[in-house]
């Protein structure tokens, strides 16, 4: 799609001078502005919100993160994420997600962050996940003249306010759960990564790694080596021929990366042991990790060339997205176990309400705290941090995306702790991807699923 002619008829109706950029195809606003090479404070990005009274664009810096509460408690109205099928009927020539922060070329009200206002230069989306557009300061102050521009529009993408806003009551001050974050900085046997998920990590950081040292690493561990083969020889993949070593996993039938981050993800989690009477037994915990990092693998294969991830990065979202239980289960044995009975006098209730109200955080941000000081990849921090969460458009939001997809089919067969069984259309219509499809994808995992029960049983031991 080329750069809609609403956009440039407005530029050109302003007279202001600005240059059309062609990048790589693009996933959110995030990704532009590293494929462009741009600083993402300079790229504003358009999150559309609206009430009974009318629709919003919110424009904010690629790097940040709607704060949607900040903007209902200025205007004090009771806005609300529009969907992308409204969001279609308002911008006809402009893909949802990437729309241009035009509001006035649309009709529609539109406030900008103040720091826009101080750059030398600037550049916006223009509607499709290809092109930007390029303006200097002068054509910014001409362009958004008549435009409102206001404070704390946005927040740091490690606030979350829709997850926030989920919370039930507010924390009890005097608990001694509440600053569970500090506890975990504080704390001196924070875990450091296991030596194998070490020796693989380094691996990962070469840029010209071999097959046969990933090889060689994985086999130093034949527990590890084992399950790699087992999942290689998983009907699910199709290949006749024996996997008879990690070399002919990587070679015929999964890949470098797949089993780079299938070794990753194992190493990692695996010498981790959750106390029993928690929120989740082991045997649960894994069988749910192993099917969510197979289905994940799976959806991300179907998903659009443009903003299809690697699956293998994919495949360690799912792995490693509720590892959160396993670091408050491994360091803090009565918080986990004070969780697990609030669970069992609350089974209604979703599990990160529950958290929320009773830790101050969720098992996404327990999670994302240390998998940050591991320097575990940016977009697999993000799907452990965000799974749950319906709603978040920041940067990688594809992985997070897939990940709540793969744990709600997935609580269809009893799986998970997903807090509903509902696909959220945003999340469909963002990854260009059916209820269907996935109901097809699910019941393939579900049909060749023997290697799967394995390799859960095996991890759990």
């Amino acid at each position: 799609m080329p750069v809609a002619n609403t956009i440039i008829r407005h530029l050109d109706d302003q007279k202001v001078t600005y240059r059309v950029l062609e990048v790589e195809p693009f996933a959110d606003a995030a990704d532009a502005a590293l494929r462009a090479g741009i600083p993402p404070e300079q790229l504003l990005q358009s999150c559309l919100i609206g009430d009974s009274s009318g629709q919003l664009m919110v424009v904010i810096p690629a790097n940040r993160e709607l704060n949607l509460r900040g903007v209902q408690q200025l205007l004090r109205r009771p806005f609300k994420h529009l969907d992308d099928k409204s969001i279609s009927q308002l911008f006809a020539d402009c893909v949802p997600r990437f729309l241009p922060p035009l509001g006035a070329a649309y009709g529609i009200r539109c406030v900008l962050e103040t720091q826009f206002a101080i750059l030398e230069q600037c550049y916006m989306l223009a509607g499709d996940r290809r092109h930007l557009i390029q303006i200097d300061k002068k054509s910014f102050r001409q362009l958004f003249r008549k435009y409102e521009f206001a404070k704390r529009l946005s927040a740091e993408p490690d606030v979350a306010p829709s997850i926030k806003e989920r919370l039930l009551t507010p924390p009890d001050p005097n608990s001694p759960l509440l600053d569970l974050k500090a506890k975990i900085e504080r704390t001196k046997k924070l875990p450091a990564m296991p030596a194998m998920a070490q020796k693989i990590f380094q691996l990962r950081a070469k840029t010209t790694p071999g097959i046969k040292e990933l090889s060689d690493a994985v086999e130093l561990d034949p527990s590890l080596a084992a399950q790699v083969m087992r999942y290689a020889s998983s009907p699910f993949f199709g290949y006749r021929g024996k996997v008879d070593s990690v070399n002919t996993a990587i070679t015929r039938v999964l890949g470098y990366d797949m089993v780079m981050s299938l070794a990753l993800g194992i190493a990692t989690a695996r010498p981790f042991r959750l106390p029993k009477g928690g929120a989740t037994t082991v045997d649960d915990f894994w069988r749910h990790a192993v099917y969510s990092a197979a289905l994940c693998q799976s959806i991300s294969n179907l998903l659009p060339e443009v903003i299809r991830p690697p699956s293998g990065l994919a495949y360690l979202s799912g792995l490693l997205h509720n590892f959160g239980h396993v670091l408050l289960g491994h360091l803090f044995k009565d918080e986990y176990l004070i969780l697990g009975k609030m669970m069992a006098q609350n089974p209604d209730t979703p599990i990160q309400e529950i958290e929320l109200s009773t830790l101050g955080a969720h098992h996404g941000d327990i999670g994302a705290w240390l998998m940050k000081t591991w320097r575990l990849p940016e977009e697999v921090i993000v799907a452990i941090e965000q799974h749950h969460n319906e709603d978040y458009q920041g940067p990688h939001s594809v992985f997070s995306g897939i990940v709540l997809l793969a744990d709600r089919m997935l609580k269809r067969h009893g799986m998970g702790d997903a807090d509903s069984t509902e696909l959220p259309e945003t999340v469909l219509s963002y990854l260009d991807i059916t209820e269907y499809q996935l109901t097809s994808a699910l019941q393939t995992l579900m049909d060749h699923d023997d290697g799967l029960r394995a390799m859960a049983y095996q991890l759990a031991v």
